[in-house]
């Protein structure tokens, strides 16, 4: 299903938010098994590199085809961006095309099969054996080529502030009925909860028309921005540290209840060109008890404290060795020993 709705954006350019719902409902509806909201959906494919979607003027428009090496993955380049029917179809059949440049260089690249995913596109990798060759057969078809993205992405990540100032500050009313981001009394969970006064600093959620509108307020300044930075704006501020690595696994694993803003979000994903997937992680030791997190697969420890920093967060590393925790697929019978 993911794979017939990366294919109508492809051809479709770009378009409403109101388009893209009534598409994916569409497909949803004759699905097999559940599917994600479409919201969701849309911001899988802006993490995977597929599309770019500007929430507050409700627009998407899809991103241009792009070949982009991995590193730590044995040589293999990932395809992001459009892939139109026309494009999926020469691909298929380089050594057949009627370009004989383009059949020249087909044996240097390697398109392998699909990599299915539940909440996405699947996956296509290429193996590439000579990097001036895929550049070249990227030129001429059409497509961009760019080496170690996730790589050169996370070495310009904007600071928490920089993402903050670079949205609108706010000018007249946010929304009506406002939510503050709280720690529970209970839980120790932040929770949204329902406030009279939105003048102090903190995180914000205001009710509107279509989407919910989110501003973080510091200094008497309100910013307009979306959830996850706004959130973990706020994290930043109380000080609560949620970033985990395990070394020896290579992964970077987040609380499902705070997943990464799109910068930070998008490089995490372009390591592998996977989303992330839901895991449950339970320790007897007291690392972090029984948690719902997700986690960013072939993420190295630089790679995965340049994304901690960005967010003002301290990278906890995961104790090698330790068959104290365990790891559960989400959604599975569980007990924590």
């Amino acid at each position: 299903m993911f794979d017939k709705l990366l294919l109508w954006c492809s051809e479709r350019g770009e378009g409403s938010m109101r388009a893209f719902r009534e598409t994916y409902e569409w497909l949803a509806g004759r699905a097999a098994s559940a599917q994600l909201s479409w919201a969701v959906a849309l911001t899988n494919l802006q993490h995977l590199g597929h599309v770019e979607v500007d929430w507050e003027q409700q627009h998407w428009a899809v991103a241009p085809p792009t070949l982009t090496t991995m590193s730590n993955s044995g040589g293999l380049a990932l395809l992001v961006g459009a892939q139109p029917r026309y494009l999926l179809q020469r691909l298929d059949s380089l050594e057949c095309d009627p370009d004989a440049r383009v059949v020249a260089l087909s044996a240097s690249v390697l398109f392998h099969p699909r990599v299915p995913q539940p909440n996405g596109p699947s996956a296509r990798y290429v193996a590439v054996e000579d990097e001036a060759a895929a550049q070249c057969l990227c030129e001429l078809l059409g497509i961009h080529h760019g080496a170690w993205a996730a790589d050169r992405l996370v070495a310009m990540l904007p600071s928490l502030p920089q993402m903050l100032r670079a949205r609108p500050s706010l000018r007249g009313p946010a929304g009506i009925e406002p939510r503050r981001l709280v720690v529970s009394e209970t839980s120790g969970q932040l929770e949204w909860r329902p406030c009279t006064d939105d003048s102090r600093s903190g995180a914000y959620e205001y009710q509107r028309y279509g989407v919910p509108r989110y501003v973080y307020r510091v200094g008497g300044v309100g910013f307009v921005a979306d959830k996850r930075t706004v959130v973990y704006a706020e994290l930043a501020r109380i000080r609560r540290q949620v970033l985990h690595f395990n070394p020896g696994r290579r992964e970077l694993l987040v609380p499902a209840r705070h997943q990464l803003p799109l910068p930070q979000g998008r490089c995490a994903v372009l390591k592998s060109g996977l989303l992330p997937v839901p895991v449950e992680v339970a320790s007897t030791a007291g690392w972090r008890g029984l948690a719902r997190y997700v986690r960013y697969a072939n993420i190295d420890e630089p790679f995965a404290r340049a994304v901690a920093a960005s967010l003002e967060q301290p990278l906890q590393l995961m104790p090698q060795g330790d068959s104290s925790v365990r790891f559960v697929a989400a959604g599975r019978p569980r007990a924590a020993r």
